[in-house]
């Protein structure tokens, strides 16, 4: 990293202190969160449970299984969650001076580097790998595809023949994408950053030419990933996973990557529900003004030759959920596409507004709009609903767990408990929604409680554990509740506080 400036310095210590403020309650609060429990049950040393190798994804295998497997108790998942916050904090400034280094050459661009970290620190997704350990991958992935986008980008923007290939970015380029696809695919996206921004920067020549052999590089990177993925599959004996099948719908999937991924992207770090009229009324408003904006800027011809490059990349971005047949626009898979589109909309604001006073104010004014949700989202959009769930359900199996329980009837809360409960807007499955509401959770949950308790694994293994969608299930199915049976109804739990 070059030596910064005494005021780039400045702004990564805010960059720092923004992270922190919003955090610091992951410090001390216990809570375990959906995968959590299946991984802090299954991970155990020797155990060879696996869960993302036949994905592809062989380097967060590697960290989750190694980073579970050192733990063994829920308050200990805590320092995996510490682990990816201070891997994003390593990760920042390499963000911040790769973005400056783009921006160097506009003279309009100076503070540009510094809100786009901004916005990725109170982003959903970062926010995420953070509170979830389930997703400590995402900090390497995102990363290493946007040091391998700015290397390939360095060594051939100032390339005048376009087939002059230089070896060494080359190289370089390909070791850090193929870290981002073996830790999480969607992750390398952010290859493409480097390359819209010099798409639609007004200070940059050669754009088609940089343009296309950024997006050609990008391709081949997955054609190499892919033949890998495949070779390792068949190396460690592994069948794939029904979820990396390739899937051809362009129609399905063009519709989907417009009604809900790139509709998320543009509602920025807001958590809205996905049928919230007013939510998405305000997409297709940002969305068809930022268009008529480039028309107004650019005029007809150049304008169209803009939005198509922009919206090529935002649709690139998301490439590999948009050849699986499974259509789950999660905020965790969306980084990339949300960092373009921000990067997209920011430099066209400053591209219209000159004015040194309105810029300010802008600014301020985005600074205020990004940290008030990025604070929120976490503390009382997550971390307070999923701790007093979990608590709840610690503290009344304490109280009425006993040695002679041999079997667990489970009663799941409603998937809207926490919108009811906390007046919450809820986001797939990671924001506003009970942790015990997933199917996968009470199983490996109750058995690493009993553990907890009883100091005892064996014991724990040869629970037998029932579970039901909601209390009017439980009581249609006519089960026993016997001296050896423990009833864990979490709805009746969340409503009384216990």
């Amino acid at each position: 990293m070059t030596a910064l400036k005494r005021k780039h310095l400045y702004r990564l210590a805010f960059l720092f202190m923004v992270v922190l403020l919003i955090f610091y309650p992951l410090f001390y609060t216990e809570y375990i969160y959906t995968d959590e429990a299946t991984q802090l049950w299954n991970y155990r040393p020797g155990s060879g449970f696996s869960m993302f190798g036949a994905q592809g994804r062989w380097i967060t295998e590697f960290l989750i299984s190694k980073s579970f497997a050192a733990v063994d108790t829920i308050r200990e998942v805590t320092s995996i969650r510490v682990f990816a916050l201070f891997m994003w904090l390593a990760c920042v400034p390499l963000w911040y001076v790769t973005l400056k280094r783009m921006a160097a050459e506009g003279p309009g661009y100076e503070y540009l580097p510094f809100f786009t970290c901004l916005y990725l620190v109170t982003s959903l997704p970062f926010s995420i790998s953070i509170q979830w350990a389930s997703c400590i991958e995402l900090p390497i992935a995102n990363t290493a595809a946007l040091l391998s986008g700015a290397i390939w980008y360095t060594g051939i923007r100032n390339k005048d023949k376009l087939w002059s290939i230089p070896v060494g970015a080359a190289m370089g380029s390909v070791v850090a994408g193929l870290i981002s696809l073996f830790s999480y695919q969607n992750g390398f996206g952010c290859f493409l950053i480097p390359f819209v921004f010099h798409y639609i920067s007004a200070y940059t020549t050669r754009k088609d030419q940089v343009f296309v052999k950024g997006l050609a590089f990008y391709f081949f990177m997955y054609v190499l990933y892919f033949l890998l993925f495949k070779l390792l599959l068949v190396v460690n004996q592994l069948s794939g996973d029904a979820r990396t099948g390739v899937y051809l719908n362009p129609g399905d999937k063009l519709q989907f990557f417009f009604s809900q991924a790139l509709k998320r992207a543009f509602w920025f770090n807001i958590v809205v529900n996905d049928e919230n009229k007013l939510a998405r009324a305000m997409y297709k408003i940002l969305f068809v003004g930022w268009m008529l904006l480039a028309f107004i800027r650019f005029g007809r011809l150049q304008a169209v030759k803009y939005i198509v490059a922009a919206l090529l990349v935002f649709l690139f971005a998301y490439f590999p959920s948009l050849v699986v047949k499974e259509n789950f626009s999660s905020n965790r898979t969306l980084l990339a596409v949300d960092m373009c589109v921000f990067v997209v909309c920011a430099e066209m604001v400053l591209s219209i507004v000159k004015h040194l006073q309105v810029r300010r104010v802008i600014g301020y004014s985005v600074a205020i709009v990004l940290l008030i949700p990025g604070w929120y989202n976490f503390n009382k959009g997550f971390l307070q609903p999923i701790h007093e769930e979990y608590a709840g359900i610690k503290n009344y199996f304490q109280q009425y767990y006993e040695p002679g329980i041999t079997t667990i009837y489970f009663i799941r809360p409603a998937e809207d408990a926490f919108r009811n409960k906390y007046k919450l807007q809820s986001s797939m499955d990671e924001f506003g929604v009970p942790s015990t509401f997933f199917s996968w959770v009470p199983e490996p949950l109750m058995r690493q409680l009993v553990y907890e308790k009883t100091d005892s694994r064996e014991k724990a293994s040869q629970l037998t554990i029932k579970e039901w969608d909601n209390p009017e299930a439980f009581s249609a199915s006519g089960e026993q509740v016997t001296p050896g049976t423990l009833v864990v109804n979490v709805p009746e739990i969340m409503a009384s506080g216990k």
